[in-house]
């Protein structure tokens, strides 16, 4: 069975605590900049799947408004073993350069489809960057 993507979330960092619990630092849906082209350091998007069974291959990308690729992730592997099972699939993204201001959108392709897509926005800024 297909699982749901529960959510997809672009932060600065994330952390695992003890008890198996995540902690998102520095969630954003906006990038800014002063000047372009950019080059974001460091940040995560992270997947939640759940609600299906089987084992699937997904991955993450990020493209420009004319479907030029940015970035993408490698093909992580997982596997739900019961339709109440979930996982979270944290794909860390280094040096990730942005061309110029404009409409981008996360892909999240599940078994080599495209599944969902979530836009969010690089702005012009007169401060240096929103992020790290």
């Amino acid at each position: 069975m297909r699982p749901e993507l529960r959510c997809c979330i672009l932060c600065d960092d994330v952390r695992q605590e003890k008890n198996g619990k995540f902690i998102f630092v520095g969630v954003f849906n906006v990038i800014g900049a002063a000047k372009f082209p950019m080059l974001y350091p460091v940040f995560h998007i992270i997947n939640q799947w759940s609600a299906g069974e089987g084992k699937f291959r997904e991955q993450s990308r990020i493209v420009n408004e004319d479907n030029h690729q940015v970035v993408s992730s490698p093909i992580i592997t997982f596997t739900l073993k019961d339709f109440n099972a979930s996982h979270f699939v944290i794909s860390r993204c280094q040096n990730v350069k942005f061309e110029a201001a404009g409409k981008y959108a996360i892909e999240v392709l599940l078994d080599g489809e495209l599944f969902r897509r979530f836009p969010f926005r690089v702005v012009q800024s007169a401060r240096k960057q929103v992020g790290p």
